[in-house]
């Protein structure tokens, strides 16, 4: 179970930076809307609750 879960995890963190790269680059450059900010902001959340949630099924 455990293992499957941080497949799983890992999977989602893939994922999540695919998206997250993409917007921190137009921020970094200010091209970035809004609605992409608020996106980001999301994402990176989401980003960091599945680091913890890795790092607490690592141990």
């Amino acid at each position: 179970m455990t293992q499957e879960r941080i497949l799983e995890i890992r999977e989602l963190l893939f994922h999540l930076e695919r998206r997250i790269k993409p917007l921190e680059w137009d921020a970094s450059r200010n091209q970035i809307n809004e609605f992409k900010k608020k996106e980001l902001v999301v994402l990176r959340e989401q980003h960091g609750v599945l680091i913890e949630e890795l790092g607490g099924l690592d141990q």
